[in-house]
C-alpha cells in the first residue's frame, strides 16, 4: 500500500514538474522574445504570444486587422519575433539583389509533401538560385509555342466562348454565374496550358475538372495557421513529420494527391519520352537538368501562385467596376474607342492595352486593392541587427510583407486608399505616380525573390478585363451580398453570381 502511495505520489511529483518547467519555458520565452522588440509598436497580445495571429486567421478577420496595423506605423510586432511592414522602401532593402537577407523558415511550411522543394519553398539561398536560373526561360516564355501571350489568347478565347455557350442571359432570361469559379477555371487552363502544353480542360463546360478548386477552399485556411505558427511547422516539416504520414498521396481518392497524382503521371511520361520534346515549361525545366523530383514541386507550385492569386485579382476587377458606375462607364467608353479608332486587334495585345490609359488605370487599381495577397513572406534579420525605418532590429527577427497595409497605405496612395478609384493613377502628380508605381511592383518581390510568374500574370490582367467587358455587360445578382470573401495569406472567394449579356453598346 506505500509503495502504491508512494508511486501515485511520484506521478504527481512529475507531472507538476513537468507543468511548472513549461510554464517557465514559456514565461522566460514569451518575455525574452517580447524584449527584444520592446521598442516597436503592435498589439499587446502579438508581443508575447502567436495567440493574436492565430485568432486573426480563425476568425477571418486579416483584411481588417492587417490594414488597420497602419496606424501603428511602418513596422509592427505581429507575433514574438516577427514584424511586418507597409514600407515599400523597407521591402526593397531587404528583398535587393545583393541583400544579405535570407528566407525564414516560413516558405517551408507551404510543403505539399515532406521530400520535394521548389522555389517556393526552398529556403536554401544558393539551392533557390540554382533553381531560379533553371526555371527562369520556361517562366518567361522562351520554351512556349508562340510565347506567354499567345497562350493567354488562347484560354481568352475559350472563356468568351464558354460564356456565350452556357453563360449568357438575354433578356427576360437569367443564366446566373458564379464568376469567382469561372475566373479559377480560366487561370488554370492558361497555367496548366503553359506548364503542360495542354490545357486541363476546366474552360470546356466550366467545371473543376481535377478538383483543385475544391481542394484549395479546403486547404488554404489549414495552411495559413500551419505558415504562421512554428510549432504547427516544427511537426510537419520534417524528414519524419506529420506530413510525410498524413499529407496529400497520389493514392488518394480525392483533393490534392488527386491533382499530386495527374501532375507525376504527366511528368514520368515527359522523363520517358526526352526524346520527343515539346514547346512548354516543363519541357524547358527537363532540358536545364531539373530532376523528376524538382519538376514535381516546380510544377504543383506553379499551378498553386499561377491560378488562384491571378484568379482573384481578375474577378476583384469586375467586381469593383460593377460597383462603380463612373468607373463601369469611362472604361467601356474607351473600350468603344479603341475598337472603333482600330486601336486593337482581337484579343488585345499586351502592348495595345498598356498605350490605353484607363485601362492601366483600371488594371493597377484592382491589383491594388483587389490583390490576392495579404502578408507573409519573412525574411530573417541578419546577424548583427538592422536599422529599418528608423526603429533597430536583432538579427534573427523575421520580417515580412503587410500587403494589405501597403495597398492602403494613405501616404502612398491617399486619403480615399480605401475605396476603388482608378482615376488616381491619371489625376495624380508624375512623382506621385512614380511613388505609387514602384509600391506595386515590390509586392512581386525584388532581386532574386522576385514573383517568376509576374510576367504571365499581367499579361492576363492587361487583356481579360478588356476582352469581357469588349464582348459583354456585367451586372451582380445579389446586391446585398455580392460576394464571400475570406481571407488568410491569400484571399478566396465563392459566390460571386453575375448576370451576363452580349455587350449593348448603344448606351455608351
Amino acid at each position: 500500500m506505500d509503495f502504491l502511495i508512494d508511486a501515485e505520489l511520484s506521478n504527481s511529483t512529475i507531472l507538476g514538474l513537468a507543468a511548472a518547467s513549461f510554464v517557465i519555458w514559456y514565461v522566460v520565452t514569451a518575455f525574452t522574445a517580447w524584449y527584444r522588440l520592446r521598442h516597436l509598436p503592435g498589439p499587446t497580445l502579438a508581443k508575447f504570444s502567436f495567440l493574436w495571429q492565430a485568432h486573426t486567421i480563425v476568425t477571418q478577420q486579416v483584411s481588417s486587422r492587417y490594414i488597420n496595423l497602419r496606424e501603428y506605423g511602418p513596422l509592427v510586432v505581429v507575433a514574438p519575433g516577427t514584424v511586418v511592414t507597409n514600407d515599400p522602401d523597407v521591402l526593397r532593402k531587404i528583398s535587393a539583389a545583393r541583400s544579405t537577407y535570407k528566407r525564414s523558415v516560413w516558405y517551408a511550411g507551404a510543403k505539399f509533401t515532406h521530400d520535394s522543394d521548389s522555389m517556393g519553398t526552398q529556403v536554401d539561398t544558393a539551392a533557390h538560385d540554382i533553381l531560379k536560373a533553371k526555371t527562369a526561360g520556361p517562366y518567361a516564355g522562351r520554351e512556349t509555342e508562340g510565347g506567354l501571350e499567345r497562350a493567354v489568347d488562347a484560354q481568352l478565347v475559350r472563356l468568351v466562348d464558354l460564356i456565350r455557350r452556357k453563360y449568357l442571359s438575354t433578356p427576360g432570361e437569367l443564366r446566373s454565374i458564379d464568376f469567382a469559379k469561372l475566373s479559377r477555371c480560366f487561370t488554370m487552363d492558361v497555367i496548366s496550358g503553359l506548364v503542360f502544353g495542354k490545357p486541363w480542360g476546366h474552360l470546356d463546360e466550366g467545371e473543376d475538372v481535377l478538383g483543385w478548386i475544391g481542394t484549395m477552399d479546403k486547404l488554404l485556411p489549414m495552411m495559413s495557421v500551419g505558415l504562421e505558427l512554428p510549432a504547427l511547422r516544427d511537426i510537419m516539416i520534417p524528414k519524419y513529420g506529420l506530413l510525410r504520414w498524413f499529407g496529400p498521396k497520389t493514392s488518394d481518392k480525392s483533393g490534392l494527391g488527386v491533382v499530386m497524382k495527374h501532375v507525376n503521371e504527366t511528368i514520368r511520361e515527359r522523363f520517358q519520352n526526352k526524346d520527343k520534346p515539346t514547346k512548354d515549361m516543363m519541357s524547358g525545366f527537363i532540358r536545364n537538368g531539373m530532376t523528376r523530383s524538382e519538376c514535381e514541386g516546380e510544377a504543383i507550385l506553379a499551378v498553386l501562385a499561377g491560378n488562384d492569386t491571378t484568379a482573384s485579382t481578375i474577378r476583384s476587377s469586375m467586381l469593383y467596376l460593377m460597383a462603380t458606375p463612373h468607373a463601369y462607364a469611362r472604361f467601356k467608353k474607351e473600350i468603344k474607342e479603341a475598337v472603333e479608332q482600330g486601336k486593337v486587334s482581337s484579343p488585345i495585345t499586351n502592348e495595345e492595352a498598356q498605350k490605353l490609359p484607363y485601362t492601366q488605370a483600371v488594371m493597377y487599381e484592382t491589383f491594388r486593392i483587389g490583390n490576392a495577397v495579404t502578408f507573409g513572406h519573412y525574411k530573417v534579420v541578419p546577424r548583427g541587427g538592422d536599422t529599418l525605418a528608423g526603429y533597430y532590429l536583432p538579427g534573427g527577427t523575421n520580417i515580412g510583407h503587410n500587403t494589405l497595409g501597403l495597398t492602403h497605405n494613405k501616404k502612398i496612395f491617399g486619403e480615399d486608399a480605401d475605396i476603388f478609384r482608378p482615376e488616381r493613377f491619371l489625376e495624380c502628380r508624375a512623382d506621385q505616380k512614380t511613388g505609387m508605381m514602384r509600391a506595386l511592383e515590390i509586392i512581386w518581390g525584388g532581386g532574386r525573390w522576385t514573383c517568376a510568374g509576374k510576367n504571365v500574370a499581367l499579361i492576363e490582367l492587361n487583356k481579360t478585363a478588356f476582352e469581357l467587358m469588349r464582348h459583354f455587360d456585367f451586372q451582380v445578382v445579389n446586391v446585398h451580398n455580392p460576394v464571400k470573401e475570406r481571407a488568410y495569406i491569400s484571399k478566396l472567394h465563392d459566390d460571386m453570381f453575375v448576370r451576363i449579356s452580349e455587350a449593348d453598346w448603344s448606351c455608351i
